[in-house]
């Protein structure tokens, strides 16, 4: 009851503040400047609003701010500064609260934690023969608070979606909700793991942590520590000699992989999950977004990107089509605006409401988490080489 009040304390008094800024501006006169400012003033509020959520209730909270605080080409730039520190700044739980977790195979556990997320926090222990591991260790409480966090989420979504129809509230809530559904359910993030470990074997692109899984249980993981540069850090990669360009190379690479060769893959390239090892391998960590791609799944969604990337409109609708896509109705302009948006153009957010309005429902679930992870990389691509949209042309093209 008292989660439910916060969130409504937050989300009722935004929707009202947008929803008279709309009335305002297409009934009153107002001067551009006057209006402008109070937009930006709402959005202020709004974001500041999500932030005191996150910190306070944590969970979905944390995830829907991590969401909004990645996605420049959606939110306004209040939204990212406020919300992106989400991404790797959630305040973490006290050892003493998950502890009890723990089984007996431990010499050792750091109490202060080397990431803390959403859903877990990950501490630094060795095991009883020295070797140094990382303990992933789920709070116990999410699985519950999820299931009556997601339920308020819903209903606000819900209101949200007759308040301003434009917009396609409920498709992003869903999906945010099937993704946490798959990061809690351990068991299957190590047997990811372990598949992929096994499909790159010997590669000399990737490092993927062996998993203790006679240590591991519904709340807990045990991996190989690996000891590396989170790949976002790039003045300490620069300072350290490494090719930032060949470095996205790398990436690319995996990826491609994954998609074209395996039909699996990792889904949440969030920087702090690529590390950059000694040796110049990539370190790749969590695999609770992993994903397996539908037979045949590849050749169709190299057709319809690649055919976006050269402006072949009629090749990228086609694919489209095939992929499962629907869209009967939709404007063919605005879907090859979007797939350009996945892909790193450039764009405004004024721009957002009539390029993704009218494509609510038209995306299949297969390729949501995809075009999810396409973003993630685009941004990762804008860090290591400005401006060359060097990852998604090399996943695409095969130039890497």
């Amino acid at each position: 009851m008292l989660r439910g009040a916060r969130f409504a304390a937050v989300i009722a008094p935004a929707l009202a503040r947008y929803r008279w800024l709309e009335w305002r501006d297409a009934h009153l006169s107002a001067r551009d400047s006057q209006s402008r400012a109070s937009w930006e003033q709402a959005h202020e509020r709004t974001a500041k609003g999500f932030a005191r959520l996150g910190e306070e209730l944590g969970g979905i909270f944390v995830k829907l701010c991590q969401v909004a605080g990645a996605r420049a080409d959606v939110f306004p730039p209040v939204f990212i500064r406020e919300l992106g520190r989400f991404h790797d700044r959630v305040t973490p739980r006290p050892f003493a609260a998950l502890a009890p977790e723990l089984g007996e195979g431990f010499a050792r556990v750091d109490p202060v934690p080397i990431a803390a997320a959403s859903l877990a926090q990950v501490h630094r222990a060795e095991l009883q023969d020295g070797s140094p591991v990382a303990l992933k260790i789920q709070y116990p409480e999410a699985a519950r608070l999820f299931a009556t966090d997601l339920a308020n989420v819903r209903r606000g979504a819900g209101i949200a979606a007759r308040l301003f129809p434009g917009f396609a509230f409920r498709p992003a809530i869903e999906e945010v909700a099937a993704n946490i559904a798959r990061e809690l359910d351990f068991a299957r993030e190590l047997a990811s793991l372990e598949r992929s470990r096994a499909l790159f074997a010997g590669d000399p692109d990737v490092r993927i942590p062996r998993a203790y899984a006679e240590l591991c249980t519904p709340r807990l993981l045990v991996l190989e520590y690996l000891d590396g540069s989170p790949i976002h850090e790039v003045e300490k990669l620069r300072a350290d000699g490494v090719d930032l360009p060949a470095l996205a190379d790398r990436v690319a690479r995996i990826y491609r992989r994954m998609i074209f060769e395996h039909g699996f893959f990792h889904g949440d390239p969030h920087p702090g999950n690529l590390l950059v090892l000694a040796d110049g391998r990539i370190g790749l960590l969590d695999f609770g977004l992993a994903k397996e791609l539908p037979a045949g799944f590849g050749a169709n969604l190299a057709l319809m990107f690649g055919s976006a990337l050269r402006g072949h409109s009629a090749g990228a609708l086609a694919a489209a089509k095939a992929l499962g896509f629907s869209l009967d109705g939709a404007d063919p302009d605005a879907f090859l605006r979007g797939l350009g948006i996945a892909l790193g153009a450039r764009h405004d957010f004024a721009e957002i409401r009539s390029v993704f309005g009218g494509l609510a429902g038209s995306i299949p679930t297969d390729i949501a988490l995809l075009i999810r992870t396409l973003i993630l990389l685009n941004g990762l691509s804008e860090r290591l080489a400005p401006g060359e949209r060097r990852i998604a042309r090399a996943l695409f093209f095969g130039s890497a």
